[in-house]
């Protein structure tokens, strides 16, 4: 094997992770497992009784992950010129650009410290709570913390923004407390940075009581300013959760757009009849094992396969659905019992469509009415063929099927 295909299937294992092989998935696991017992680590090396009797253990279990996520990060730097994702360019320009990337960064921070105090100077230990940006490294393999970094980034303006006004009333607050109260108390409202601290707790409704208006004025005031803070300081909380529940929902519909362009059924398909389609579909795991269908019983869904594979056992005749085929369109259309059993060989990701659903997409949409029609053509023909059924009523169950997206004679 030459140094490229090493390299590229180096990268696949890493960048590609659960949605590769076993050895990808297993690869993640691993590295996201040491993740979270370095976290445990640094946690219980400050307990001096662990300390004492496990010091020993730390320092090797310290070592030893320090050299994973060494060679990680060069595996990582090597593999870069693999990634598209890098932009175009040379090899060297690509990895340059995901060394300068934030998950690059963080990740040679959770092995720089070590080096450094490894090298320098003993008074440099309290670099090794900068192990804990180890945490951050789990970012790589949860799409949900992904999310809520883009979520930060994409609205980065309204959050400064809010963070301003929030900044602004907290001096505000002081400014007007600083002159109502300083003569009452001048240990605590001496000064307007004195006077900050309470403005703060009190504008983001801790209250730990330290620090409190004696005055009447003072105390209407401090009511004012707990008002005004439940609703300036709910501002960010609202950005950061609107942006998550928005992302989450793109995503969502990114991932079922990506389900649907890989059945050839739908592609080609405009985007506003993909859309209708994702709206309507629903994504579902199957174990090998689960049969899916038997003979006489009537289906009401319309079951697209993505991934995986299903046997269709016709009599003594069996064939095998992949990527791409569908199978349940007759007992929806007709509600005619199936005549095939379909048992999932290995796991296999499908989409389902409900009837309903269904002959209103074919009454809607001729474009993928015409399509199923087609396909269902074929299905019934590789029915002759085997012998399952007869031309005449195979040439019967299409003009049945032809009324959902045909129109009427003389409409």
């Amino acid at each position: 094997m030459s140094l490229e295909a090493i390299r590229h299937r180096t990268f696949e294992i890493l960048e590609i992770g659960p949605y590769g092989s076993r050895l990808n998935r297993l690869v993640d696991v691993f590295l996201i497992v040491l993740i979270l017992a370095n976290v445990v680590a640094v946690a219980a090396e400050t307990v001096p009784r662990l300390q004492a009797a496990y010091r020993a253990y730390f320092v090797a279990f310290e070592v030893f992950s320090v050299i994973v996520f060494t060679v990680e990060y060069a595996l990582r730097v090597w593999v870069a010129a693999d990634d598209v994702r890098h932009g175009a360019g040379s090899a060297a320009s690509r990895r340059w650009r995901f060394v300068r990337s934030p998950l690059a960064v963080i990740d040679l921070l959770a092995i720089l410290p070590f080096y450094v105090f490894f090298f320098a100077a003993p008074d440099l230990r309290f670099l090794r709570i900068f192990r804990l940006v180890r945490l951050f490294k789990l970012a790589r393999y949860s799409p949900a913390v992904a999310a809520l970094a883009r979520v930060f980034y994409d609205e980065r303006r309204a959050l400064m923004g809010a963070l301003i006004i929030m900044f602004g009333l907290v001096l505000v607050s002081a400014s007007v407390m600083y002159f109502v109260e300083r003569q009452a108390q001048p240990e605590a409202f001496g000064s307007i940075p004195q006077a900050t601290w309470w403005a703060l707790v009190t504008l983001t409704t801790v209250g730990y009581g330290d620090v409190v208006p004696v005055t009447l004025l003072g105390r209407i005031l401090g009511s004012v300013v707990m008002i005004f803070g439940l609703a300036v300081y709910a501002i960010p909380i609202g950005i950061i959760a609107s942006g998550f529940s928005s992302e989450i929902h793109r995503r969502e519909f990114m991932v079922r757009w990506g389900l649907i362009a890989k059945v050839p059924l739908f592609r080609g398909l405009d985007a506003e009849t993909i859309g209708d389609l994702s709206r309507y579909l629903k994504a579902v795991v199957v174990e090998a094992g689960t049969v899916l269908s038997r003979p006489g019983q009537v289906l009401h869904e319309l079951f697209f396969v993505v991934s995986g594979e299903l046997s269709a056992e016709i009599g003594k005749h069996v064939t095998t659905l992949g990527e791409g085929d569908f199978f349940g369109e007759g007992g929806l259309i007709e509600d005619a019992p199936a005549r095939t059993t379909i048992t999932a060989r290995t796991s296999c990701r499908l989409m389902v469509l409900a009837g309903h659903d269904f002959k209103h997409l074919l009454k809607s949409r001729p474009e993928l009415a015409a399509r199923v029609g087609e396909a269902a053509e074929q299905r019934l023909k590789q029915l002759v063929e085997v012998g399952e059924i007869g031309a005449e009523e195979a040439e019967a169950l299409f003009d049945n099927l032809k009324r959902w997206w045909e129109p009427p004679s003389g409409t």
